[in-house]
């Protein structure tokens, strides 16, 4: 993270509004809390997610798009038309910004990926499960990849005789498992399910 904000005014207003009390009607983590059915402290991670967003759009002033996680905390807290349109814009941004609606998906939103670089510059590099990877292709080319080397190994040792050619090919299937828990977002769960996203 960058010991210095671009806006700091900016950021130390956000750094110091509660999404937790007045004039919120209820505190945004414990709505993400009930529609997600995330843990409290994942809900946690993902308000200081949005409190971030909040800081690129209104730093930059231009127009950004969040990843599905953050924008569904972003549709929470526009619900609430007081605390959002009232007090958090006006007061926190110094200008009211609109939630976009329904945003193309993240893949293929150029406003995206400027979001993306402008979190780097910003806070270092973000966490691919509040922010995934919208190069998607390249991920599932790689596994596929690793599942054939792999797949290949193994065959080649019981063809062979070889306990070097079986760890090889465990290895590469083993690295699929991982690359797609790395690469994978935080799942919206009961949100998709009630139609938030």
């Amino acid at each position: 993270m960058k010991p210095t904000k671009t806006d700091r005014r900016l950021w130390h207003r956000l750094e110091g509004y509660s999404f937790h009390e007045r004039p919120l009607t209820r505190s945004l983590v414990d709505q993400l809390e009930e529609e997600t059915g995330h843990s409290t402290d994942v809900c946690y991670i993902l308000v200081e997610e949005y409190r971030r967003f909040m800081y690129l759009v209104g730093s930059t002033g231009e127009t950004l798009a969040p990843s599905p996680i953050v924008d569904q905390v972003w549709r929470l807290h526009v619900n609430d038309k007081k605390a959002y349109f009232e007090d958090f814009c006006p007061r926190i941004i110094g200008r009211t910004i609109h939630h976009p609606g329904d945003p193309e998906p993240f893949e293929e939103d150029p406003a995206y990926m400027r979001a993306l670089d402008y979190y780097a510059q910003e806070f270092g590099r973000p966490q691919v499960q509040f922010w995934p990877d919208p190069d998607v292709a390249s991920v599932r080319t790689s596994s596929i990849l690793f599942w054939l080397v792999g797949i290949a190994a193994l065959l080649l040792s019981f063809v062979f005789s070889s306990v070097l050619f079986a760890l090889f090919g465990l290895l590469m299937i083993g690295t699929t498992f991982f690359l797609r828990w790395k690469f994978s977002s935080l799942p919206l769960r009961a949100g998709q399910k009630r139609g938030l996203t």
